[in-house]
């Protein structure tokens, strides 16, 4: 991955995901070169990913602490929509299904905020 702003990688998920993305930019402004993902309500997971030594961490859903974790650890944190975040696996998980078993899998995508 070639290093981009987080106001570059914001942009992009919005754009794929089809949603706003909170960001919080982490005050050094460094691009992001490194990043972690963890769909759905996986904020708690932010110090691990700074730990590892990542420059950003997307998840679905954000709580007041993990802004100021975001703050004080310096890393880039985005918060994407728990709902946004996770409906890829489902729709690759019944592909997977549809293959390996024959069946036809509908996946009904209800537009969801969170």
């Amino acid at each position: 991955m070639r290093p981009v702003t987080a106001e570059q990688w914001q942009a992009h998920l919005a754009s794929v995901l089809g949603r706003d993305i909170l960001l919080e930019a982490s005050p050094c402004g460094r691009p992001i070169e490194r990043l972690a993902w963890c769909t759905g309500g996986g904020q708690s997971y932010i110090q691990q990913a700074a730990e590892a030594g990542m420059d950003a961490f997307i998840t679905g859903e954000v709580s007041e602490q993990t802004i100021h974790v975001a703050r004080e650890l310096g890393i880039h944190f985005f918060a994407a929509g728990h709902h946004a975040t996770e409906r890829y696996g489902v729709w690759a998980l019944g592909d997977w299904i549809a293959a390996q078993h024959g069946l036809e899998v509908r996946f009904v995508d209800i537009a969801n905020p969170a």
